[in-house]
């Protein structure tokens, strides 16, 4: 089959879901084109100034933007682009980046990724945000449900969170969208080895008594870590965390004084942005995973076996479906940091693979289609 992925950015170094799903499709043998813009974004362009090592058998369309702002991107020739492709089927991800809305002129299959939640544009969104979807995204958005075969959520939040800013006419129509994947993980980036485990627990100066909790995010005060202190401060001694994504800035500041004057220097380490090539090693030291916020580094984590400590809701709710991956929480000030959830990692592992890989929500993908 030839499928074309539209998206308004496409990073391998980054790796989001436009990058893990075409190297997925490709390796499950088809043949792959991606229609893009040249441009890195300014939110990443401290972590990331080029696109990285392509992808190896995809073709990479990049066409030159004549207008951006923030994620929103425009480029003329998308249509041109596509069409050059013979593309048996469009995957169309990113509509709040505005650059897709010409592909929903063309006769192709198409399917529209959704991976919006309550936070994208519901009322703790910035007026900035809602103004910028009044004037670039709505129309996008809803040419995509007119027009488009197939429309499949990534997160269980995101036809609801949809819906209620477009209004009822939309929402009605989303409501009957039950078509669904996850984001996921590539299996030979996260895994569970016990060698690399102890290498990298000595590494970081951890003895076997310790229970290391590990949260890596970019720490921003929006992802609100400071309201899990409390249930580090009635942990045990030996409970102890690992946070890796400092920025280094104000904030990472304030909370490792926070950290200091709470928990004292023994109980903490914050380290900065790591290498993703990297980032398996610190997950296989720690033994169970804590996160605040929805992120990506949830099921990476959950790929290198840890069982996870995240927040009630909807947007996660399809993470956690045996008792075994990890505990939804409630209030982050009455965590049960110190109870061990499971022992034996590699088992576990091997189940959030069979449920969480990347092959697999390429497999779904395409079967449904």
């Amino acid at each position: 089959m030839r499928i074309t992925i539209v998206c308004g950015h496409f990073i391998p170094a980054m790796g989001y879901i436009e990058v893990h799903l075409a190297r997925e499709f490709t390796e499950l043998g088809h043949e792959v084109s991606v229609v893009t813009s040249d441009s890195i974004p300014s939110y990443v362009q401290h972590l990331h100034s080029s696109f990285g090592e392509p992808l190896k058998g995809v073709n990479v369309i990049r066409l030159k933007p004549i207008f951006t702002l923030g994620q929103i991107v425009f480029a003329n020739g998308v249509n041109e682009a596509v069409s050059r492709t013979k593309p048996d089927r469009v995957i169309v991800i990113g509509l709040g980046k505005r650059f897709p809305k010409p592909t929903f002129n063309l006769d192709y299959k198409t399917t529209v990724l959704f991976g919006d939640n309550a936070a994208s544009y519901g009322t703790s969104a910035s007026l900035k945000t809602r103004l910028l979807f009044e004037l670039f995204k709505r129309k996008t958005y809803q040419t995509a449900i007119k027009n488009a075969d197939r429309l499949v959520a990534y997160t269980p939040e995101s036809f609801e969170a949809v819906g209620k800013i477009l209004g009822s006419k939309w929402s009605k129509e989303l409501a009957k969208q039950k078509d669904y994947i996850s984001l996921g993980f590539n299996p030979s980036e996260f895994f569970f080895d016990p060698n690399l485990r102890e290498r990298k627990r000595q590494s970081l100066g951890y003895t076997e008594e310790d229970h290391v909790v590990i949260t890596a995010t970019r720490i921003r005060s929006e992802k609100r870590l400071e309201s899990v202190v409390s249930s580090f401060e009635r942990a045990p001694v030996s409970v102890k965390w690992l946070l890796l994504g400092s920025a280094q800035d104000e904030y990472a500041e304030q909370l490792t004084a926070k950290l200091k004057y709470s928990l004292g220097e023994e109980r903490f380490k914050m380290l900065p942005h790591q290498k993703r090539e990297d980032l398996n090693a610190f997950y296989n030291a720690a033994d169970t995973a804590l996160f605040t916020t929805p992120a990506i580094s949830i099921i990476e984590a959950m790929g290198a076996g840890l069982p996870v400590f995240i927040h009630r809701m909807k947007s996660l709710s399809h993470l956690i479906s045996n008792p075994s991956q990890g505990v939804f929480y409630d209030d982050p000030s009455r965590i049960a940091l110190q109870l061990k959830l499971f022992e034996n990692r590699e088992s576990l592992a091997s189940l959030n693979r069979h449920k969480l890989s990347w092959k697999r929500q390429a497999e779904i993908l395409l079967h449904k289609t």
